[in-house]
Formats: C-alpha cells, sequence, structure tokens
C-alpha cells in the first residue's frame, strides 16, 4: 500500500490527494482491487509528476491496474515507467519490474498474442537477474506460462515453470504454493513432451512427479498459516492426479510394447498429509469408518477422449450422511477435465457407501467428509 505524501505542501492542498490514496489504501486492504484501480487512475490524472515518489506509485497502481483486469489502464502506468522511468526526477530503481509490468499488460491486452508472449518472457528472465520479487513479476509469470501450457508449447512451458519456481523461492515464507504449482506444471508438461519415448526413462517423468507430490505433502504438514495450507493442497491433488494419470498412461502403453520393458512402470505408494483436508464432524471424529464400498451408477468414459488416446484423471471428494448416502461431491483435481469431471460427478452423486457383510454399523460409522475416489482414463 501507499502512504500519504504531504511533507512539502499545505494542507488545503494536499487534502483531497489524501484522500484519494487513503481511499486506494483502503480498497487494497479489503482485496478490491477493482476500487483500487478506479482510485489510482483518479489520483494518476492531478499527480505532480516531479514528486521523488512517482515511479513508486506508477508501478503500484500498474499493479492495482493488473489485478483487476484493467489492463488498458495497466499499459498506460507501464509505458510511463519504462518511456520516462531513466528521467524522473527521482528515477525509476526498480526498471527490471517496470518492464515486466509494461510486457505483461501488452500481453493481456494483445490476448496473449505471439509477439507479446515472447517480449514477456524476456522481460521476465531479465527481473529474474536482478534481486528482490515482487508480486507484478509472480502474477506476470503465472499467466506466461498458463498461456504457454493452454497452447501445448511444452518446451516453453517447461523453461517458464523452471524460471518461475526459482524466482517463487525468493519468497518461501510467502510463496510456497506458487512455486509448487509450477512445478508440477512443469513435470507435467515434460511429461507431455516426451510421452512418445519407448524406453524405459519415461519412468522417471512418474518418479519426479510422485516425489514432487511427497514434498508438497512435506509442505502441508510444515505449514503455519491456514491460507498456505489451503493453496498446498490444491498443488497436492494436481501432483496426484498427474502421478495416477502418468503411471495409467505408462502401465498401458508398456503392454502394448511387450517384453521385459512391460514390468518397468512400478506404481509407488503416494505420502498423505497427516491431517485431512477437512475436518471431520468433531462428534464423529473418535468413531471409525466403516469397511465397505461405495454403490451406484458407473461412471460413463467420454469416448472421444479415449479416440484421442488422451491422458488423464479425475480426483474426487465425497461427504455422506448417517446412511452413507452422497450429500456432496467435489472435483478436487481434473485432468485434463473438457467435461470428463462432469460425467463422474453426476455418476458420484448416486452412490451410496454401504458397509462389507458382516460389518456391525453400531461401531462404526458410515458418514465421512474425506471420501477419495480417483478416476483413470484408459487408453483406447
Amino acid at each position: 500500500m501507499i502512504r500519504s505524501i504531504c511533507l512539502a505542501i499545505g494542507f488545503i492542498a494536499c487534502a483531497p490527494a489524501f484522500a484519494d490514496i487513503k481511499a486506494y489504501n483502503a480498497a487494497v486492504k479489503a482485496g478490491d482491487y477493482k476500487t483500487a484501480a478506479a482510485e489510482a487512475e483518479a489520483i494518476w490524472q492531478t499527480w505532480d509528476k516531479q514528486s521523488p515518489d512517482t515511479a513508486l506509485m506508477a508501478r503500484e497502481f500498474g499493479f492495482a491496474a493488473l489485478v483487476s483486469g484493467r489492463n488498458e489502464l495497466a499499459q498506460t502506468f507501464g509505458s510511463f515507467l519504462v518511456q520516462n522511468g531513466k528521467t524522473l526526477a527521482t528515477p525509476d530503481d526498480q526498471p527490471a519490474t517496470s518492464a515486466v509490468l509494461k510486457a505483461a499488460a501488452d500481453f493481456k491486452v494483445s490476448k496473449q498474442g505471439e509477439p507479446e508472449r515472447a517480449v514477456l518472457r524476456d522481460a521476465l528472465m531479465a527481473r529474474n537477474a536482478a534481486p528482490g520479487a515482487d508480486m507484478t513479476s509472480v502474477l506476470a509469470w503465472q499467466a506466461l506460462y498458463t498461456a504457454s501450457w493452454s497452447k501445448a508449447d511444452w518446451a516453453n512451458t517447461v523453461t517458464e515453470t523452471a524460471a518461475a519456481a526459482e524466482f517463487f523461492k525468493r519468497q518461501p515464507g510467502s510463496l510456497i504454493s506458487r512455486q509448487r504449482e509450477a512445478e508440477v506444471a512443469g513435470a507435467a508438461a515434460s511429461f507431455n513432451d516426451n510421452r512418445g519415448r519407448t524406453t524405459m526413462s519415461r519412468n522417471d517423468f512418474y518418479d519426479r512427479m510422485v516425489d514432487l507430490h511427497d514434498a508438497i505433502v512435506a509442505d502441508i504438514n510444515a505449514a503455519k498459516s491456514a491460507s498456505t495450507r489451503d493453496q498446498l493442497w490444491k498443488a497436492k491433488w494436481s501432483a496426484d492426479a498427474w502421478s495416477g494419470a502418468i503411471y495409467s498412461y505408462l502401465s498401458a502403453s508398456y503392454t502394448k510394447i511387450g517384453s521385459n520393458i512391460s514390468k518397468a512402470a512400478k506404481q509407488r505408494t503416494l505420502a498423505q498429509p497427516a491431517t485431512p483436508q477437512i475436518a471431520e464432524d468433531p462428534a464423529l471424529a473418535a468413531i471409525p469408518v466403516c469397511e465397505g464400498k461405495f454403490q451406484g451408477r458407473q461412471v460413463q468414459y467420454p469416448e472421444v477422449r479415449i479416440a484421442a488416446r488422451m491422458v488423464g484423471s479425475v480426483i474426487v471428494r465425497m461427504e455422506t450422511d448417517a446412511s452413507g448416502k452422497v450429500a456432496r461431491a467435489d472435483v478436487l483435481s481434473a485432468i485434463p477435465g473438457d467435461g470428463f469431471e462432469d460425467r463422474v460427478l453426476e455418476a458420484v452423486k448416486t452412490w451410496t457407501y454401504t458397509p462389507a457383510k458382516g460389518v456391525d454399523t453400531r461401531s462404526c460409522r458410515l458418514a465421512s467428509r474425506n471420501f477419495v475416489e480417483r478416476f483413470m482414463f484408459k487408453l483406447g
């Protein structure tokens, strides 16, 4: 947030600007970046560009505009900094960050144009060469590698996620979940780029993803804040889904190759966090869950995905009531998605958890908030 700067000006002259900045700070503190961007736009119209805080203000305002989706406004602040930063009364002391702001805004305004993507990549690489960390660059890295992923540009996704993760490591306390998200995307992109191999080295991609998953579980166990833990859980489920998807692909394709290589894919047991993501009902937590299984409608796999030889998985968390009936179902991770998760949800919402034969339900429970099921694509 920005401090009030009225040191050399009389109170009456600076009062309107002070009020605007106060409103801006309040909006940022509340996470209302739409209002913050509107306040920034109004303040900037009358801002004294000779102020020693001009570069700082422009970067702050540009970030708020970027977060709020006011990309043209962010472009205005970024362009000002790139064009005038060196000649300001107090020169811009973070030109690499300012260049990222402009490049990120240009990238978004162009709707992820190819030339703009290349410029943003170069700006971020230059930013990585400078010290420190800033949220503008954090968001820009995420936008860049997400765009490369969406274009199935696996080579650039691998490069960008690795560079992004290195940048995020500069603030491990606050950026650990973003680091892990980038690493999962990079590991998945590496697999997608090389899954056509017919050698045992493909197993390295599976082991890499499982190792990453288990590292994320360790991060969850060590997390000090609930918000960080929640974000890490998202990364854990993504790594979990990819681990299953990669194993499914390898085991199915290796059996088609034949010979001793069919035994090469070794499934591993994934580490589990010390506590569940959702706390069980305190009144029931001491009672064990009955041994049993789910019964209900069978999941119908989308034939188009099988025909396309897609690899993927869906992980679903289900909550059951006292009778075992599914009362709620949420998708934790879906690869690649595109409608497959909808079919899974339609099916599991008809399910009921039933006790195994001979189980006395008076000593156990059918209700739980943490039933997790994994559904894998099989190769056609």
